[in-house]
C-alpha cells in the first residue's frame, strides 16, 4: 500500500467522522426541541481498500408509530372538545340555580299551598309568582344553550382559522422536500417539521395521507378523500352557513370555486368533536327541554280550563298557547319553489320525538321525511298527508309524531323535486313558554259542576263528576246557554238489573230524557247500564261522571253547574296531580326532564372515559415514540467520545503517511 492511498484512507476516515461528529452535535442541540428526530451518520466501506464514506445521514422515526399518534391525538381532542361542552351543558341541567327540575318543584309546591286555601289571595299571588319563576327558568335554560351554540360556532370558526394556518405551511414545507430532494440536500430536519405540523393538524381534524417516498411530499385528505393539502396547494376550509338555519354554522372545504360541505364526514379531532355534540347532544336536549316545556303548558292549560275562577268564569290559559303555529319550519336558501306559508301545529304532545325533521321533495306530490334522531323515513303513504290547491296555491298537510306541518306555495307554483325543508317542532318551545294569566283572582281552582246525591237515597252510591272538554262548557258560556243540568236515576228493569235514566232539568218547566249522546229521547226504551266506578261520558256536554259503591232503584243525584263554588279546590287537586302524571311520552315532566339529565350525564362521563383512555393511549405512544427517535445524552456523549477518538486516529493515519513519504523521498 502506498503512502498516498494511506493518506486519501485518513483523509476519508477524517471527513467520516467528522461528519459524525456534526451529527452528533446537532443531535445534542436539539435535545429539547419538540418533534426532533434524532439522526444517525450511516458509515459504509469503500471497496478496495480505498478507507470509509458517509453512505446516509438518516433520520431515526418509526413512522407506523408516527401515524399511530396522529390517530390517538385526534381522538383525544375529539373526546376532549365534546367533554367539554357536555360538562357545561351537564352542570346547567342540574345545577339548583338553573334546574327545571328544582323550579317546577318549587312551582308545585305553591299549587299545594293553594289547594290547601284556594280562595287566600296571597297564596295564589305566591302560586302566580312561582309559574313565572319557572317559566323564567325554562326561557333562562334555553338562552344558555343558545349562547354555548354561539360559542361553539365561535370555536369551529377559531379552529378552521388554525386548520388553514397548519395546512399552508405544510404545503410551503412540501415545496421545501421537493426543492431540497432535487438538489440532493438533507430533508430529515424538512420531514421532522412535517410530521409535527401534522400532529398538530390531527387535533383538529382526521384525515388520511398519501406519501411521495423520493422527495417527503405529503397529499393530505378529509372526509371522505376530499384534499385538503395537494403537493404545494392547500384548500382552505370555510364556515358556512347552513342553508336552512342562519344560527347554524357549517364547515365546507374549497375546492377551486367549489364549496363542498365536509362538517358531516369529520368524526376525529377538535372540529369534529365540536360538530358531534352539536348534533348528538346540543341540539337534542333543545329539542327535550322545548317537549318538556310544551307539554306541561298544554296540559297546565287543558286542566286549567276545566276549572272555574273566584268570578264564577270558567278557566283561561295559564300559559301561553304552544300547540298552535309554534316551533320553526326553515325552507333551503336554494330551494326552487318558495313558500308563501308554514306552520307547525302541535296535535298530541305526547307523542312528540325529541328531534328535526328534513323534508325532501322527490315530486309535485311526493316527498321523504326523514326523522334526524334516528333516521327514519317516512313516505307519504306512511303518515296521513294530504295535497290540495287553495286559491292558485299548492298546499300539503301532513302528521306525524304527534305535530301536524302545513306547507303552501307561492300563487301558481308547485313543489318541486329537490326542494328540503327543516322541520323544528318542539325546539323554540323553552324560549317561547310566557305567563298568560296576571291576576290571582282569575286562577280557576275550583270545578265549574257539582253532582249532588238526593236526600232520600237509600243506596251506598257516592258519584263524582269531572270535566272532560273545557272547550265545551265555554261554547255553552259563550253561546248564552247554561251549562246543561242533569239528572240521574236509578231503577230496576224488572229482570234485578240496575240502570238509569238521564234528564235534562235545565229548564224545570221543560224537562226531557236524553240518550248519552246527549240528544233527547223520543221514544224511551231499555235503562242505561249501570257499572260501579265506570266513567260515564255525556256527549257534547264536556263532562262525564262516576258513581262508585251500590245505589238501590229509586235513587237519584242531581249534575248541575257549580255556582259560588269559590271554597271547591277540585280543579286544583287535579292540577297538583299532573305533578306525577304520565302526560310526556309516558312520562311525568320531571321525568322526562330526569331522563335527559341521565342522558347527558352519561354521554358526558363516557366522554371523559374516552379522553382519559384517549390520552393514557397517546401518552403511551409518545414515549414509545421517544424512546425510538428521541435524543438520549449519555448514548451522545458516549458516540462524542468514540467518534472523537475515531478523528483524532485519522489524523494520527495521515501523520504516518507523511512521515513515509518523506523518509522515501530522502532515500531517492
Amino acid at each position: 500500500m502506498s503512502s498516498f492511498n494511506l493518506m486519501n484512507i485518513g483523509i476519508q476516515a477524517l471527513q467520516s467522522n467528522s461528519t459524525a461528529l456534526n451529527v452528533v452535535g446537532q443531535n445534542i442541540a436539539n435535545v429539547n426541541t419538540e418533534g426532533y428526530s434524532r439522526q444517525r451518520a450511516e458509515f459504509g466501506s469503500r471497496e478496495q481498500l480505498g478507507g470509509v464514506q458517509i453512505l446516509d445521514v438518516s433520520r431515526i422515526a418509526d413512522q407506523f408509530l408516527t401515524r399511530q399518534i396522529w390517530s390517538d391525538t385526534s381522538s383525544y381532542n375529539n373526546a376532549l372538545a365534546f367533554e367539554g361542552y357536555a360538562n357545561e351543558l351537564d352542570n346547567l341541567l342540574a345545577s339548583d340555580v338553573t334546574s327545571i327540575s328544582v323550579a317546577m318543584d318549587e312551582y308545585f309546591g305553591a299549587l299545594q299551598t293553594v289547594v290547601d286555601d284556594p280562595v287566600s289571595l296571597p297564596n295564589r299571588e305566591l302560586f302566580l309568582a312561582e309559574a313565572d319563576a319557572l317559566v323564567r327558568r325554562f326561557n333562562d335554560l334555553d338562552a344558555s344553550l343558545e349562547r354555548q351554540n354561539d360559542s361553539l360556532n365561535g370555536r369551529l370558526e377559531s379552529s378552521v382559522q388554525q386548520v388553514n394556518a397548519i395546512t399552508s405551511n405544510i404545503a410551503t414545507l412540501n415545496d421545501k422536500l421537493r426543492i431540497a430532494s432535487a438538489s440532493g440536500a438533507q430533508i430529515n430536519e424538512l420531514l421532522d417539521q412535517r410530521d409535527r405540523a401534522l400532529e398538530q393538524l390531527s387535533g383538529f381534524v382526521n384525515f388520511t395521507t398519501v406519501e411521495t417516498p423520493d422527495t417527503g411530499e405529503i397529499d393530505v385528505f378529509i372526509g371522505n378523500g376530499q384534499p385538503l393539502i395537494v403537493g404545494r396547494d392547500a384548500n382552505p376550509l370555510v364556515m358556512t352557513l347552513d342553508p336552512a338555519d342562519a344560527g347554524k354554522l357549517n364547515v365546507s372545504l374549497q375546492v377551486g370555486r367549489n364549496l363542498n360541505e365536509v362538517g358531516s364526514q369529520i368524526s376525529g379531532g377538535q372540529i369534529g368533536g365540536l360538530l358531534e355534540y352539536r348534533s348528538t347532544v346540543l341540539d337534542r336536549a333543545r329539542d327535550e327541554i322545548g317537549i318538556v316545556a310544551l307539554g306541561f303548558a298544554a296540559t297546565m292549560n287543558e286542566q286549567h280550563g276545566k276549572g272555574m275562577d273566584l268570578d264564577g268564569e270558567l278557566g283561561g290559559n295559564l300559559f301561553n298557547d304552544l300547540t298552535r303555529n309554534v316551533g320553526q319550519v326553515l325552507p333551503n336558501a336554494g330551494n326552487a319553489s318558495p313558500l308563501s306559508s308554514a306552520r307547525i301545529d302541535i296535535e298530541n304532545a305526547a307523542e312528540l320525538e325529541a328531534s328535526e325533521y328534513r323534508l325532501v321533495f322527490s315530486g309535485t306530490d311526493s316527498f321523504t321525511l326523514i326523522r334526524e334522531s334516528d333516521g327514519r323515513q317516512f313516505t307519504p303513504s306512511d303518515v296521513e298527508a294530504q295535497f290540495s290547491t287553495v286559491d292558485g296555491k299548492r298546499q300539503m298537510t301532513l302528521q306525524v309524531d304527534g305535530f301536524e306541518l302545513t306547507l303552501q306555495t307561492g300563487t301558481g307554483g308547485n313543489f318541486v323535486q329537490g326542494d328540503q325543508v327543516l322541520i323544528r317542532p318542539a325546539r323554540t318551545a323553552a324560549s317561547d313558554i310566557a305567563l298568560a294569566l296576571k291576576e290571582p283572582r282569575e286562577l280557576a281552582l275550583a270545578s265549574p259542576l257539582k253532582i249532588e246525591a238526593d236526600s232520600g237515597n237509600q243506596g251506598s252510591g257516592v258519584a263524582s263528576v269531572e270535566v272532560v272538554n273545557g272547550d265545551t262548557l265555554k261554547d255553552f258560556t259563550m253561546s248564552g246557554q247554561p251549562i246543561p243540568e242533569i239528572r240521574i236515576e236509578f231503577s230496576d228493569d224488572g229482570a234485578g238489573n240496575l240502570g238509569f235514566r238521564l234528564y235534562n232539568v235545565t229548564d224545570p218547566q221543560n224537562v226531557f230524557e236524553i240518550g248519552l249522546d246527549g240528544n233527547a229521547v223520543v221514544s224511551p226504551g231499555a235503562l242505561n247500564p249501570f257499572t260501579a266506578g265506570d266513567s260515564v261520558e255525556i256527549e257534547n256536554f264536556g263532562y262525564s261522571f262516576t258513581i262508585d259503591n251500590r245505589p238501590d232503584a229509586g235513587d237519584g243525584f242531581t249534575l248541575s253547574f257549580n255556582e259560588g263554588g269559590v271554597s271547591d279546590n277540585r280543579n286544583a287537586l287535579a292540577m297538583s296531580d299532573l305533578q306525577f302524571a304520565k302526560v310526556v311520552d309516558g312520562a311525568s315532566y320531571q321525568d322526562q326532564y330526569g331522563q335527559l339529565i341521565e342522558r347527558v350525564g352519561t354521554q358526558t362521563q363516557v366522554a371523559q372515559i374516552n379522553a382519559q383512555a384517549s390520552k393514557s393511549v397517546l401518552d403511551a405512544n409518545i414515549e414509545s415514540r421517544s424512546s425510538i427517535s428521541g435524543v438520549n445524552l449519555d448514548e451522545e456523549a458516549a458516540k462524542l467520545i468514540q467518534f472523537q477518538q475515531a478523528y483524532q486516529a485519522s489524523s494520527q493515519l495521515i501523520r504516518a503517511s507523511q512521515t513515509i513519504f518523506d523518509a522515501l523521498l530522502a532515500a531517492v
